[in-house]
């Protein structure tokens, strides 16, 4: 897939009640294969822009393009599909099921979406991989669990250890478009670099565009682009 991934146009976004917009940008265009990192403060707007790009929350019509989609014009169920087919998103609070194995949280990311399910089974067809499950277990070992870690539950493990089991969900079946909400706060330096650069290789071999938000500068030198909120948004935060 090439082409662009993003395309903002005059995006404003308001909250029911609010006396003025949390979000004015002008443009904003993100290219499929890109790395981007997004920086911005708490309250900055960051995490509504990544629900709106993930369809969760409802733009106006011909404002936001992904992937070739008008977002504002799909219904709720076509922007539900989207997202599961195409878009993986690392939540900062995990979403994960807490009674689950940590492969088996990997693993509900195919049972929603028939695509990444196709997706899979190619790549099974390409690889020495005998399984989904064994497919799952190697994602979980590059990013860094055990084996032990893989077959406890959610709720067993550390903080760190959850955020790389949503990273591993959201890169299972190689959707289009991965956005990253804070993926790395809850690791330290190293962990934190090993885990952007696995993220890398995955988002490389399928030509995934990776939409990585973040409050931390320190991160910028890992990325192709790096762009701050504040430059987008035409918004003050004074004001808000």
């Amino acid at each position: 897939m090439t082409g662009t991934c993003i395309e903002l146009k005059n995006l404003e976004f308001q909250w029911p009640g609010a006396t003025r917009p949390l979000l004015s940008i002008p443009q904003f265009t993100v290219q499929q294969g890109e790395r981007l990192l997004l920086r911005g403060a708490s309250g900055s707007g960051k995490s509504t822009l990544l629900s709106l790009i993930a369809g969760i929350h409802t733009p106006k019509a011909h404002q936001l393009q992904v992937l070739g989609h008008d977002m504002g014009q799909l219904s709720q169920r076509q922007r539900d599909n989207l997202r599961a087919n195409e878009i993986g998103y690392i939540f900062q609070q995990f979403n994960l099921l807490p009674y689950l194995s940590a492969q088996a949280n990997v693993l509900l990311a195919e049972h929603f979406s028939t695509a990444r399910r196709q997706r899979i089974e190619q790549s099974l067809r390409a690889s020495k991989l005998s399984s989904h499950k064994e497919q799952a277990r190697q994602l979980l070992l590059q990013l860094g669990l055990s084996d032990s870690d893989i077959t406890r539950p959610a709720h067993q493990l550390s903080v760190g250890q959850q955020q790389r089991v949503a990273a591993a969900r959201a890169l299972f079946g190689a959707p289009a478009l991965i956005i990253a909400d804070e993926p790395t706060s809850a690791l330290d330096s190293e962990h934190r670099d090993s885990f952007i650069q696995v993220l890398f290789a995955a988002c490389q071999q399928h030509n995934t565009t990776l939409l990585f938000v973040t409050h931390d500068a320190s991160l910028a030198h890992h990325f192709e682009r790096s762009i701050e909120l504040t430059e987008l948004n035409q918004v003050s935060q004074e004001s808000l």
